[in-house]
């Protein structure tokens, strides 16, 4: 058999139903066999980092390695893609094809130590030496990715690897290793004995999810350790969705990206915090502030990688699979009942009620304008199994905070883990070839980030992809201006639009000229009628929605709140 024919055979085995790449030299071999062969569908996109992306978001849509493809030309191109989700825990297999392995040393066009670009931004970077190799490499790629804290492999394939012949024999694969969690794992008895006698007396303990809960989904241990307990459960923006936001112990996300000043005072006034499969990191925390490492609290943490164990907290640590781990630990408290605290919990509900009220107080005041809130408000009308891709910026603080899920599971990708600029259009992309067809997917779209991706609206058109993209036009990297305008505690000078600020673009005529129907909303109250429109249309669709800048409305972040309220400026912190 020959090896590109193997890997297809293998990437069947292994339940990969869609490949996203870009074409190269160097890969012509791979393309001639999947022509002959068949395979996985194959998409071709427009840009090396949005085949990663793509992978990315079918991954966190599916629970599956997300595969990717690019050649040794484009594999640099590659990098933002593969060290978020690398960051964020998300597994993919990155493969490659290079020169011959003996022609880079000759400088020979297009090729470089691909290994060293690579090893220090996924869990391991492989080479194929010999055609006799690439069964087992690709075995170690899907196990390497699904064990353990999942995350991306790289897989380099020099060309003329790839034209060579091997033993049948050596072509066979572990299906088990395809999803995640692949071969999930408990602490001992003797740690969840000490955790849950610690949760037992505890007069207020506190649940934060982090991403690595949505990716062992553990929705439904979640929701029966919380419920035992009495327990409140906040997330970080990346493990939003693990409980209901319905449900009467959901206190939303928390930290520093889509917290609200309500549901961050749980944090604080929590006397025992389990973590689960959360990193801990600055967003969910607010730079480590929420809570306090110094607090004088008690932490518990549950994670699948080691290495997160007590990183930031002085925790006690369950490693082990987040679902498992959680059951395990509903098993230890063995009935146990907890002690009254109706007060706190009724305190839950209340939070809610004032958000709600400060948010149509808001509207009143604002009648008719658009707004970032404006548009997640309007969102709230979407069936509840939409499936949300959403770039860093106000779409995802928006979204975070106030766009509340009336269903536990995997809804939205963030990519919060390094907050690149040009996810949205092809993780939203990616995840439509991981959902049915029957479920909506939206895009939520900075206008920073729609020129990194702007050429994904050609592989939506060309694709047929059912996909909303929905454009927040605020005319600036307006995180920046945000900060800048927090930082000095003063209006920015007119010369500081040369660092941040775009002129006026129609992106209604640039969707057009892609192949979509787009509109641009012009006020509020045309929000809905127009999300009806675009979602009953069988292609792709794009919606403009003028919206604030950072530095005229501060999002809700804890530190930009205090500024605000200093300089008496509307914050729904």
């Amino acid at each position: 058999m020959n090896v590109c024919r193997a890997i297809l055979a293998m990437l069947d085995d292994y339940d990969v139903t869609d490949v996203f790449g870009l074409p190269g030299e160097t890969t012509l071999a791979l393309y001639r066999e999947w022509l002959a062969c068949g395979g996985p569908a194959y998409h071709l996109c427009r840009d090396e980092r949005s085949a990663v992306f793509m992978a990315d978001g079918y991954a966190k849509a599916t629970g599956k390695v997300g595969v990717c493809e690019g050649p040794s030309v484009g594999a640099t191109h590659m990098v933002p893609g593969v060290i978020e989700a690398f960051k964020g825990c998300t597994p993919l297999v990155v493969l490659t094809s290079d020169v011959p392995l003996a022609a880079e040393k000759k400088n020979m066009l297009t090729g470089f130590d691909q290994k060293a670009l690579f090893e220090g931004i996924c869990k391991e970077s492989l080479t194929a030496h010999e055609a006799g190799e690439v069964p087992h490499l690709l075995r170690r790629a899907f196990r390497v990715a699904s064990t353990g804290r999942p995350g991306p492999v790289h897989l380099r394939l020099p060309s003329d690897v790839l034209e060579g012949e091997l033993d049948d024999a050596q072509v066979w694969s572990q299906p088990r290793f395809g999803s995640v969690p692949s071969c999930p794992f408990r602490p001992d008895d003797a740690s969840l004995a000490e955790a849950a006698s610690l949760l037992e007396g505890a007069r207020y303990p506190l649940m934060i999810c982090g991403q690595g809960a949505l990716a062992s989904r553990a929705w439904k241990e979640v929701a029966l350790l919380a419920e035992a307990l009495a327990m409140p459960v906040g997330t970080t923006i990346n493990g939003k969705g693990i409980l209901a936001e319905t449900h009467p112990l959901s206190i939303g996300v928390i930290g520093a990206r889509g917290g609200r000043e309500w549901a961050n005072r749980f944090v604080a006034e929590a006397d025992v915090i389990l973590f689960v499969g959360s990193s801990t990191d600055s967003a969910g925390t607010a730079g480590w502030t929420l809570p306090s490492p110094r607090s004088g609290q008690r932490f518990i943490q549950i994670d699948a990688a080691a290495e997160e164990l007590g990183g930031n907290y002085d925790a006690l640590p369950l490693f082990g699979d987040a679902a498992l781990t959680l059951a395990a630990l509903l098993e230890a408290l063995d009935g146990a009942v907890p002690p009254e605290r109706g007060d706190w919990v009724a305190s839950i509900a209340q939070g809610w009620r004032n958000q709600e009220a400060r948010i149509g107080a808001w509207e009143t005041r604002s009648g008719c304008a658009l707004s970032s809130l404006a548009v997640v408000r309007a969102l709230a009308e979407l069936p509840e199994e939409t499936f949300f891709a959403v770039d860093p910026g106000l779409s995802a603080v928006y979204s975070a905070a106030f766009l509340r899920l009336a269903k536990a599971g995997r809804f939205l990708a963030y990519n919060f883990a390094m907050g690149a600029l040009g996810y949205a259009i092809p993780a939203a992309l990616g995840a439509r070839f991981g959902v049915p067809s029957s479920r909506p997917v939206v895009a939520l779209v900075g206008d920073g980030s729609f020129g990194f991706a702007a050429g994904e609206l050609e592989t939506a058109a060309r694709l047929g992809t059912q996909v909303l993209f929905i454009v927040f036009d605020n005319k600036a990297f307006g995180w920046i201006r945000g900060t800048e305008f927090v930082q000095t505690g003063k209006d920015l000078e007119p010369a500081f639009d040369g660092f941040t600020s775009f002129r006026s673009i129609d992106y209604v005529k640039i969707a057009e000229g892609f192949g979509l129907q787009a509109w641009r909303a012009e006020k509020a109250s045309d929000l809905k009628e127009l999300l009806r429109q675009a979602l009953a249309v069988p292609g792709p669709t794009l919606l403009a929605v003028p919206v604030e800048v950072q530095d005229h409305l501060l999002p809700p972040v804890p530190g930009w709140a205090d500024c605000a309220r200093k300089r008496g400026m509307e914050t729904l912190y």
